[in-house]
């Protein structure tokens, strides 16, 4: 089968209930800049969203290089699932580059911010929320995972010093997703949409429980790169223990939960025929031409030229 390359991941769309709370809560707390003012998304993408042919609201931010955005999905959207963990196949993190972590931990916990305060994944063996460093054998990076006012999950994450390292440039680093199998998903990702293997890893033992909140845990870790080095990676999370499970019902694209990441293509068309999906195509009023479509696991991407 002819795949269609993906060439970059361009950001990730968050649907959030209410725009200004989660938009003062990344500029505030995690040092997003605002990428000029909010605006109403085209009509034509919010019906694709199933949000109805109504005003959407729309805020862009950026981290250093890359872009997060905020979709207003308001307060009747089906909220983020509670109790949920990393191992539920409806989690989807964002990891956040930063060059010290104790800095960042201080930002995002200060007292004087008026915006909401995040909830601890990550704690210490006395249960205090605590950053946690991975052992070599698991990249040796010192990672904390929180969540934001939504229930979206986070991380922060400080990679290891290495000698003659560049200094760290702050960013999305990555965003996670668990997956039922490590194999079938490489398979899709790198037979469907060219994305490249670039690290496989098994982590475990008490410093992943640690960050994960999580009795003994055993997860495969997947890095894949799109062609351009210089877009955020995608990493697959699958556990074997717990077992990657389907907790709660898959969600839909206007649940809190459901995170979009928004791809460009070299050849749109020939993805979504390769997808099985031409019927899906849209091309909006500004010209562009894109469709939605969700990997085997339910997650959601949107794939633009």
């Amino acid at each position: 089968m002819t795949s269609a390359l993906v060439t970059q991941i361009i950001r990730i769309s968050r649907n959030v209930v209410d725009l200004e709370r989660s938009t003062l809560f990344y500029r505030d707390r995690l040092d997003f800049q605002l990428n000029g003012p909010a605006f109403y998304m085209e009509r034509l993408l919010a019906a694709e969203l199933g949000m109805g042919a109504c005003n959407v609201k729309v805020q862009r931010l950026s981290l250093g290089n890359e872009e997060l955005e905020l979709v207003e999905a308001g307060p009747n959207a089906r909220p983020y699932p509670s109790p949920s963990t990393s191992a539920d196949l409806a989690f989807q993190h964002l990891a956040l580059r930063c060059a010290n972590i104790d800095t960042a931990l201080k930002r995002l916990y200060c007292e004087d911010s008026i915006s909401a305060r995040p909830k601890a994944i990550s704690r210490s063996p006395d249960s205090y929320p605590a950053p946690v460093r991975l052992p070599d054998s698991s990249g040796g990076v010192t990672a904390f995972k929180f969540r934001d006012p939504d229930g979206h999950p986070l991380e922060l994450l400080q990679p290891a010093a290495e000698g003659g390292q560049s200094e760290v440039r702050a960013g999305i680093d990555h965003t996670a997703i668990s997956v039922s199998s490590a194999p079938s998903s490489m398979a899709f990702y790198t037979a469907l949409l060219d994305l490249i293997m670039s690290a496989y890893q098994t982590n475990s033992g008490s410093e992943q429980g640690s960050l994960d909140d999580l009795d003994h845990p055993i997860v495969d870790v997947v890095s894949l790169q799109t062609a351009s080095v210089a877009s955020p990676h995608l990493e697959l999370l699958a556990y074997r223990h717990p077992v990657a499970s389907a907790t709660h019902a898959l969600a839909e694209s206007t649940d809190i939960a459901s995170d979009r990441i928004v791809i460009q293509c070299s050849d749109v068309s020939r993805l979504a025929t390769n997808l099985g999906m031409a019927s899906r195509l849209i091309r909006a009023p500004s010209g562009e031409l894109s469709f939605l479509f969700q990997d085997p696991d339910g997650h959601f991407f949107w794939a633009i030229e």
